[in-house]
């Protein structure tokens, strides 16, 4: 049986691998998206296609849309990579576009989604109020909505994390290090890796810094606060840091792409040579950070959630089916749980990559 998927080719992601002063490499996982969409992102598309799908009974054929702030980054890149894997087992159709953090143009997806008819429409908002009333004109047809971050009202579902809490874990690890390895009166400097223009990266960076007064409070002092959704601005940002302040030995970051930057930035700084006082601690342990845990490098712990890009993709591709299969939820905020990952179990996690 054959299905239509119609398809627009991510390109852009940036991966990095531990090894010292290396170049940029294309992210192992891709994700294809609408090429309808072409005029309002910076992707370079190709044309619509079919691929030959295995076939799925009538009561699994269903059809998905799915907008995301952004597709930049390394942990949205290998999440969404392996969703499509299992969407394309399950035999469904689906759209998974970018919105490049633009309300207007996530607006116009979601739109798209409910002229289409799609059966399910799950949102990484780029702004959560700008879309409340077109999640809500998606749902009074009949269309089920789930949220992936936010707390919104007009959805069946939000998958969602305590941010301040994420934040607070991040800001746990920095601190404990910087107790272990500052304790002689010198004082670690320290940068963050934010991006405030978004509410719950926001709440993140609260967290990180309430939980380095709490508990390191009078050994650091924070020398910068730089954006860095993705790698490529974290390294450059790092860069102009660590000139300003080249005694800067501690980073925290709001995600994977500044804390995989900073790394980099680091091992070029250090040739490779990273001194046991030197430090990143962030969210989303994808394999990049996992990798430079394992080998030692600069990134020491990662706050991740389910344990790797396929456990995420399965958990999040569960909840799709269960609600289209019809199952409503006690609550309507699901929040995910929060994993440690550092040198004493990276290894474990990292196998599930493989």
């Amino acid at each position: 049986m054959k299905k239509r998927i119609i398809s627009l080719l991510l390109v852009g992601v940036m991966a990095f691998s531990g090894l010292v002063g290396c170049g940029t490499a294309p992210a192992k996982e891709t994700v294809e998206t609408k090429t309808e969409e072409a005029k309002t992102t910076e992707a370079v598309t190709e044309p619509a296609k079919e691929e030959e799908t295995t076939e799925a009974s009538e009561t699994e054929n269903f059809k998905v849309g799915i907008t995301l702030q952004s597709l930049e980054n390394s942990y949205w890149a290998g999440v969404f990579g392996e969703v499509e894997k299992l969407l394309k087992e399950k035999g469904w159709e689906y759209t998974i576009l970018a919105c490049n953090d633009n309300s207007a143009t996530q607006i116009q997806q979601i739109e798209n989604f409910v002229t289409n008819q799609v059966d399910l429409i799950m949102v990484h908002p780029s702004d959560p109020n700008a879309i409340e009333d077109y999640l809500k004109q998606a749902r009074d047809a009949g269309i089920k909505v789930m949220c992936w971050d936010d707390a919104m009202t007009n959805t069946d579902l939000n998958w969602i994390l305590d941010n301040t809490k994420l934040g607070y874990a991040i800001g746990q690890e920095a601190a404990n290090f910087i107790n272990e390895h500052y304790a002689d009166g010198s004082v670690a400097e320290v940068a963050i890796m934010n991006y405030p223009q978004t509410p719950i990266l926001l709440e993140r960076e609260t967290g990180i810094l309430n939980a380095l007064e709490e508990i390191a409070g009078g050994k650091y002092k924070v020398v910068a606060q730089q954006p860095a959704l993705d790698a490529q601005a974290a390294i450059t940002n790092m860069e102009t840091i660590l000139q300003a302040n080249p005694d800067t030995k501690i980073v925290c970051s709001i995600g994977a792409g500044g804390d995989i930057g900073a790394n980099q930035a680091f091992m070029t700084k250090m040739e490779g040579e990273i001194p046991d006082d030197m430090g990143i601690f962030s969210a989303d342990a994808t394999q990049q950070q996992l990798e430079a845990i394992v080998n030692g490098e600069a990134t020491r712990a990662s706050v991740g959630f389910e344990g790797s890009n396929k456990k995420t993709a399965e958990a999040v591709v569960d909840l799709y089916e269960r609600l289209l299969n019809g199952e409503t939820f006690a609550e309507q905020n699901l929040v995910r749980p929060l994993l440690v990952i550092d040198s004493s179990n990276a290894a474990e996690y990292l196998a599930d990559y493989k």
